[in-house]
């Protein structure tokens, strides 16, 4: 597939096919022009239309890749169990005690 027929928000997410609304053809004499793809992009929530060249058009533009990790790539997830009552507890309890002071410092540590 060529790059051109992938169709990108202004965001810069690629439009996969669950966000089409309508597709349709642009027709002169007997043949297509243009294909033409109405949108609504899921990160932006932005409405959109693009004309793409029937030439340089796929049908597979529009088809939706794995969004998780490579299918090869392991995934190490940490064993740690269920989080016990007491756990809670002492998180709530931790939550209560801050300060704006603490949250200052924490966003300063992560930035």
């Amino acid at each position: 597939m060529s790059a051109q027929s992938r169709i990108t928000c202004s965001c810069g997410r690629q439009i996969e096919g669950r966000e089409v609304l309508q597709q349709g053809y642009f027709m002169t004499a007997w043949r297509p022009v243009w294909v033409y793809v109405k949108y609504r992009c899921s990160r932006c929530r932005m409405l959109g239309e693009r004309l793409v060249d029937y030439t340089q058009w796929t049908d597979d533009a529009l088809s939706s890749e794995p969004a998780g990790p490579p299918a090869g790539l392991p995934i190490d997830l940490p064993s740690t169990g269920e989080i016990a009552d007491a756990e809670i507890a002492a998180f709530a309890d931790r939550l209560r005690s801050l300060r704006f002071a603490d949250l200052d410092q924490l966003a300063d540590s992560l930035a």
